[in-house]
């Protein structure tokens, strides 16, 4: 190791400090003093002499200890070269175990590196089809496994299943909670991977409905990251605010999840993704027009094109929107390549969705014949699942299209079981009291087509906005 080098490890030894509060106090970065205690860079003038000054010593001073700690190790009969120039103090720190201490000071972890990520994909098809307690496990025994690159991995897995499958996405979020407790590394970048990490378990929350457990961790994610550090720009500065607006969205604070999505894209590196939230944020408000022109500026961005999965989500939701502009010829268009790109990567839930827009396109054509065998297929799909929203989505897209032929005898039979489906769902109160009032309606065969489309426009938003009114 060099000399300068060597002097950064004693300087440090000496004040008994950590990297992170010796680097505050000295004005040197502490990635960088693990750099130089690691032989990787040589300390600069002015750095040797902040870094020598916030232990007490003198550059000179210092390299004369060095110089005669190597001579001590030598043999005896040299022991005493070098040794006249050194001044009673040093000599008597040296004797004391200033150099001894140098010696037993641990060498500083390898500083994290995007070449990490390299290996994170290995390491996921390992721990993939195992239970969660056998991955946590793996993860608690095998060093390998404590990887920031490997929770990473793992967030970007419990966003993917978030939207198919809860469980899964809760199990995911964490186990990369549990190696972000475990990473080693400079602090202040530890508390970044785990700030991250955390953020996802929020997410996880706020798509079970548990918003207030949600916010609170939220907000304990926001202030590790706030504390933390991340020198090489290793994580994604947007994917926090994508997720914060995510949950703004879900408390009804609308214009909030807008600005934090704007902020995201500019300093993001999924701008692509993070527009694709921001139109589905708009569809959620009824600004239908303004949601498609997000996503079409999303469409051709880098992050979008090199993902056939987001790409997919985009033009599903791209789809649905023109539904709702009745631009349907458009949205048969994307429907199409929705359907066969889904079917290519066996996607059974978002089929299932398109089959349910297939359906609402069949009806905005005209085609009700074909409408209704459409939508009755997505609903048994969707009841299998056990998806009651969707099924009742459905149902009221087959009501009003019966309704419109006069039919009210065949949506009271389509009803009956419209009771359980409110039961097994967790449906706010506003949502509850617009399907009661058109269930007993249809009971009493005094439905309408205009009041089923009523109920149907406003479960559309009221699904992902509780507090808004459904007016008889």
């Amino acid at each position: 190791m060099r000399l300068r080098n060597r002097l950064v490890r004693l300087a440090r030894a000496l004040s008994g400090e950590t990297q992170k509060d010796f680097g505050d106090k000295t004005g040197v970065h502490f990635t960088l003093l693990a750099q130089y205690e690691l032989d990787q860079v040589e300390p600069g003038p002015e750095n040797l002499e902040r870094v020598t000054q916030g232990a007490g010593l003198t550059v000179a001073a210092g390299e004369e200890v060095l110089r005669l700690a190597d001579t001590l190790r030598r043999p005896r009969e040299r022991a005493g070269q070098g040794a006249a120039d050194l001044s009673p103090e040093l000599l008597a720190a040296l004797v004391s175990g200033v150099y001894r201490r140098l010696l037993r000071l641990p060498l500083p972890e390898g500083l994290p590196s995007s070449e990490d990520r390299l290996h994170a994909g290995d390491l996921w098809s390992r721990l993939q089809d195992l239970a969660e307690n056998q991955a946590l496990a793996v993860i608690r025994v095998a060093r390998e496994f404590q990887s920031w690159a490997l929770a990473e991995r793992l967030c970007e897995e419990s966003v993917v299943q978030a939207s198919r499958d809860v469980e899964r996405a809760a199990s995911l979020a964490r186990l990369a909670r549990e190696i972000a407790n475990r990473i080693s590394g400079p602090e202040g970048w530890v508390r970044r991977v785990r700030a991250y990490s955390m953020a996802h378990v929020a997410n996880v929350l706020r798509v079970a409905g548990k918003l207030r457990a949600a916010a609170a961790l939220f907000e304990e994610a926001k202030r590790l990251w706030h504390n933390g550090s991340d020198p090489d720009d290793l994580l994604d500065p947007g994917r926090l605010l994508d997720l914060e607006a995510s949950l703004c969205r879900a408390q009804r604070r609308f214009e909030e999840a807008l600005a934090l999505l704007e902020r995201a894209i500019s300093v993001g590196r999924c701008p692509g993704c993070y527009l694709i939230n921001k139109g589905f944020t708009l569809e959620v408000m009824g600004y239908y027009e303004r949601a498609i022109e997000t996503l079409l500026e999303a469409e051709s961005l880098p992050d979008v094109q090199a993902d056939p999965r987001l790409r997919n989500i985009l033009h599903n939701n791209l789809a649905l929107d023109f539904c709702h502009v009745s631009r349907f010829v458009k949205a048969a268009e994307l429907a199409q390549q929705v359907r066969e790109v889904a079917g290519e990567m066996g996607d059974a839930i978002l089929l299932l969705r398109v089959t349910w827009i297939d359906g609402l396109i069949a009806a905005g054509l005209g085609r009700t014949g074909e409408a209704l065998s459409l939508l009755g297929q997505a609903r048994q799909g969707f009841a299998a699942r056990k998806m009651g929203y969707d099924v009742t989505l459905s149902l009221l897209e087959e009501a009003a299209l019966l309704l419109d032929e006069g039919r009210t005898a065949e949506v009271k039979a389509l009803v009956r079981d419209l009771p359980a489906v409110f039961k097994a769902e967790e449906v706010h109160r506003e949502a509850l009291a617009a399907l009661r009032l058109f269930h007993e309606a249809a009971e009493r065969e005094a439905a309408t087509a205009e009041l089923a489309r009523r109920v149907l426009r406003y479960l559309f938003r009221a699904r992902y906005d509780a507090g808004l009114r459904f007016e008889e």
